[in-house]
């Protein structure tokens, strides 16, 4: 389902439909009369292209001709047959490493945190379970994840004396078995349908070069290709072996057929069921993080976007357990950090928000780039100014300003900040560059409005505090400051009591 999503899904499907062209375009050995030389050289040409585009597409692509190459060795005339398609396999490869400057994967240690162990013995066994976990996802896959990251699958630290090498040796023994049974009944079906499932994933076993990802359910697209060619052969031995009991004892025919026919059935319907829900969770952010979260509690990358969707609903508490439990797996994580300080703002935590901001200022930042950096500077000054340590907050949102202007709530936060050091004029000039990109901003309006006040100009002052009103008739200050005016008007007396500004926090910036 992942490749409703990304893009990177569509290019693994696309190259698992040139494979499947490719097995189909390439004549399977005992079907009948040998083709001739000519026509054997354009199916290797077809077939030669089709990996091309699949590798194009994936790596993946690329290993179709192995896969070929195993279909020739099991035929009558083994190095004839393979000879071809592995030198052209050696040379696409070649090619392929020499256009992408070799198999070198700089992916951050979130997203692969396997390859930064110091330890080989770790990184080997982790690898290993990794092929079990992908083993269970595609015999039987219940639990899935949007994102195996950082400890979704922890690493294996004690190596061989982690229960979850079981998990390993019960994988590795269950493809010996399905290869013996193939040798053993000289089955190329059986053969096929392994080989099938192992050549394609080795460009993602991380055993000969580093894959840019932990886990990649869409990297099985092809081994189930091989799935399916041994679900098939089970049932066709089993057929047949019914067909030669039913001759010797006709009346045991059909018996034992009965029932691995329901059982292929239920896998059947537990894979249709599993599916259509995944489709389904995969349509909305909530439907998909919430139970990918809860499946896999310590994803530091999944815990961290269901923050993220429970920020947005508003559901503050919530997103904070969920933040809280992303950066005790990753400390590090500025983004994740930068988060949580974001809620407690909006919460009225200014000096436990400011605690984690001056905590990521002397980290390293993850998270952020030229990109997002002026939001942190902006939100700091924010958080200094309702700590109303105005000459701090000043030259913080002045900075993060400088990067990114167009952050309506930054620029109110710098005039307010002027306002309560009695500078008037820029005040002013803040709030106006403010409307500039938020022009029908009630706030923005009316504190521009009170500052015009402030300074005597009366005409514009009243005209903005009366245009707030009319865009947000249910704020207390606009109507406040409104009151104020009329009171003016009634009295022609400067009113005793102070315009009223208002401040307003937008994590959309």
């Amino acid at each position: 389902s992942e490749n409703i999503i990304y893009l990177v899904g569509r290019a693994d499907a696309m190259a698992t439909f040139c494979w499947l062209l490719a097995l189909l375009t390439w004549p399977m050995q005992g079907s009948g009369s040998r083709p001739a030389s000519g026509s054997r050289m354009l199916r290797v040409l077809l077939a030669t292209g089709l990996a091309v585009i699949g590798g194009v597409c994936k790596e993946i692509g690329f290993v179709v001709l192995l896969q070929l190459a195993v279909s020739e060795l099991l035929g009558r005339q083994p190095v004839k047959g393979a000879a071809p398609l592995l030198a052209i396999f050696g040379v696409v490869f070649g090619g392929r490493s020499w256009f992408t400057d070799g198999t070198k994967a700089g992916f951050s240690h979130v997203d692969t945190p396997v390859q930064y162990h110091d330890n080989v013995y770790v990184r080997t066994f982790t690898y290993l379970y990794f092929h079990a976990k992908y083993a269970q996802l595609m015999v039987f896959p219940w639990t899935m994840c949007w994102d195996y990251s950082l400890d979704a699958l922890p690493l294996l630290l004690a190596t061989w004396q982690d229960l979850r090498v079981l998990t390993i040796l019960t994988t590795y023994l269950g493809v010996v078995a399905l290869a013996t049974w193939g040798f053993g009944t000289r089955s190329r079906r059986v053969l096929l349908g392994v080989a099938n499932v192992i050549i394609p994933f080795v460009p993602a076993s991380n055993l000969f070069f580093v894959v840019g990802t932990t886990i990649g359910e869409r990297l099985l697209y092809p081994c189930n290709v091989g799935f399916a060619m041994l679900v098939s052969s089970l049932g066709t031995g089993s057929r047949a072996a019914a067909l030669a009991a039913a001759k010797t004892r006709p009346q045991q025919r059909g018996a034992g057929v009965g029932g691995k026919a329901v059982l292929g059935f239920v896998l059947l319907l537990v894979f249709l069921c599993r599916g259509s829900w995944r489709v389904y969770q995969w349509s909305s952010r909530d439907t998909l993080f919430g139970p990918d979260a809860a499946a896999y509690p310590r994803s530091t990358k999944t815990r961290h976007q269901y923050g993220t969707v429970l920020h947005r609903e508003g559901r503050f508490d919530e997103a904070l357990t969920h933040f809280r439990a992303s950066l005790a797996v990753f400390p590090q994580s500025a983004l994740t950090e930068y988060c949580i300080a974001q809620i407690l703002i909006e919460t009225g935590q200014p000096d436990e928000a400011r605690k984690h901001f001056e905590n990521i200022f002397a980290g390293h930042g993850l998270g952020f780039g030229r990109f997002n950096i002026y939001a942190l500077h902006v939100d700091y000054g924010f958080t200094l100014m309702m700590l109303r340590r105005y000459e701090d907050a000043i030259p913080t949102l002045q900075q993060g300003l400088s990067l990114n202007e167009d952050v309506p709530h930054g620029l109110n936060a710098l005039g307010y900040s002027f306002v309560q050091l009695g500078r008037h004029q820029e005040a002013a000039d803040a709030f106006q560059r403010g409307l500039g990109y938020d022009p029908t901003n009630p706030f923005l309006v009316n504190n521009l409005g009170a500052v015009n006040m402030m300074v005597g100009n009366f005409d514009a002052g009243a005209q903005l505090i009366a245009q707030a009103v009319q865009l947000e008739p249910q704020t207390p200050s606009f109507l406040y400051n409104a009151q104020l005016v009329q009171t003016m008007v009634e009295t022609n007396r400067w009113p005793t009591q102070q315009f009223v500004l208002e401040l307003f926090f937008n994590r959309g910036n």
